[in-house]
């Protein structure tokens, strides 16, 4: 039995073929504005689930704090 974590990475996995079977295609702006949301939910969900953040901050340097 697949387990959740395995489920959300095949998911971003099946997004990631369709961007790429779609890069020659006239319309793939309006597919892509459609599969944004998808792909960064799944994203969320995976980080949620694994405790992990996909995500790095940019951390603020000392000469930007005395701007």
């Amino acid at each position: 039995m697949m387990d959740d974590k395995f489920k959300l990475l095949a998911a971003l996995q099946q997004i990631d073929n369709i961007v790429s079977l779609l890069e020659d295609n006239e319309w793939k702006d309006y597919i892509y504005n459609h599969l944004s949301p998808v792909h960064y939910e799944l994203e969320r969900q995976l980080s949620n689930l694994t405790g992990t953040n996909l995500y790095t901050k940019i951390e603020r340097t000392s000469d930007e704090d005395n701007d």
